[in-house]
């Protein structure tokens, strides 16, 4: 089975990554129980079952539902967040408070919505297509994490503290009548960039 990544990242927070190398069957042979998805689209569905397996990783009988904004969350009282792109998807879980994830393929496309989601700020701390990406990574982290609508990923998300050389920085939501700041940290995997809260 291609776990490509379990680990603690606190005392309260695992990490797992899964790197999709088997076909649908291969995978629906691992999965070994019935469901249904209303999807055609190949990737989409590996992608769901891969998310399972690698919750089964955690625990033996979870179940993922969604909330009425599409927040996943677990029926065992524990907090989740997942991603997903291209071969990999990755899951974190919180046993205490919410938590975001984001993994996201190492591409220019990025560069053509910065303009929706980069304050002057983060602008100016942002040399290089691998920072741009760590900045969409984190702010659709804190995103999950908050896990509502009406966010403006300019005007409510912020990045602290970041640097190329060390991996953990500051996250912070804004909106009138939410706040809170959070320990982030980004890991390059691969040609992949994954970032999540803690």
């Amino acid at each position: 089975m291609p776990v490509f990544q379990i680990k603690n990242a606190s005392e309260h927070v695992k990490v797992g990554i899964w790197k999709i190398t088997e076909d649908e069957n291969e995978l629906e042979k691992l999965f070994s129980k019935p469901f249904t998805l209303n999807s055609n689209n190949n990737l989409r569905k590996k992608q769901w079952l891969a998310t399972r397996l690698l919750l089964n990783e955690f625990f033996d009988d979870t179940d993922i539902s969604y909330d009425i904004y599409g927040k996943p969350q677990l029926n065992n009282g524990w907090h989740i967040s997942i991603t997903h792109s291209y071969e990999f998807v990755a899951i974190i879980i919180n046993e205490n408070k919410p938590c975001g994830i984001d993994i996201e393929k190492i591409t220019p496309k990025v560069e053509r919505i910065k303009h929706k989601f980069l304050n002057p700020i983060d602008v100016n701390n942002i040399t290089s297509l691998e920072d741009l990406i760590i900045y969409w990574s984190a702010k659709e982290a804190l995103y999950k994490y908050y896990g509502k609508k009406e966010v403006l990923f300019i005007e409510h998300l912020f990045i602290e503290n970041f640097t190329k050389n060390n991996p953990d920085f500051k996250g912070k939501i804004d909106l009138h009548d939410f706040k809170i700041e959070m320990p982030m940290v980004w890991e390059k995997i691969e040609d992949y960039m994954l970032v999540y809260t803690l």
